[in-house]
């Protein structure tokens, strides 16, 4: 009866052992596969991101001379923008003119006639322009009512009589020569601006 039971103990602890066996044989594989999985997606992902690497490339490719275009045009307008800015000054400098000789042809007062005028100039490259009236009055009572009706113009400062001159015009009828220059306000150079901001900080 031993040997028997020995045997039987011997046949169950092999049955146990297979069944261990195998279940570890299936448990390999569940990894195995899971492994396999997690590579065949790894290749997966590593396919469409080429995919879409190349995509990107053949777009780049497309729009590669659109961007040259691009740049060439940028190049182009900085190389424009001094020539445009020249050109925006120069229409507001001619619109001040315009205006301010408006300004002389209303309200220069009667027996004042102007003869010439210089404008743009400057007697100081930091100061602003100025512009210079050359006339002819009846008196010099009317010269200087022309004096204080250009002080009084929104865009002309620091006014001042270069010299006025009496001048026979005939044996019987004299007039006074004169010429006044002012100077144009907002046509100072910025840098002339910034140097006195920056001496003003530094106070």
């Amino acid at each position: 009866m031993a040997v028997i039971n020995l045997i039987a103990q011997e046949q169950q602890i092999r049955r146990q052992l297979e069944r261990k066996t195998r279940l570890l044989g299936f448990g390999w594989l569940s990894v195995a596969g899971v492994i396999g999985a997690g590579w065949a997606s790894l290749l997966l992902y590593g396919s469409s991101l080429n995919a879409q690497r190349a995509q990107v490339e053949a777009q780049l490719t497309e729009l590669r001379p659109t961007l040259q275009q691009l740049r060439q045009t940028q190049a182009q307008l900085t190389a424009l923008q001094p020539l445009v800015e020249t050109l925006q000054n120069a229409q507001k400098d001619t619109r001040r003119w315009l205006q301010l000789f408006q300004h002389f042809s209303q309200h220069t007062p009667q027996g004042c006639y102007l003869t010439g005028a210089e404008l743009g100039k400057r007697a100081d490259p930091k100061k602003p322009m100025e512009i210079t009236l050359k006339g002819i009055a009846e008196n010099q009572q009317i010269v200087g009512e022309f004096m204080l009706r250009l002080n009084q113009h929104p865009e002309l400062e620091k006014v001042r009589l270069d010299y006025s001159q009496e001048r026979a015009l005939s044996e019987a009828v004299s007039a006074v020569e004169f010429q006044i220059t002012a100077q144009v306000k907002g046509t100072a150079p910025q840098q002339n601006t910034e140097q006195q901001g920056g001496q003003g900080g530094s106070q």
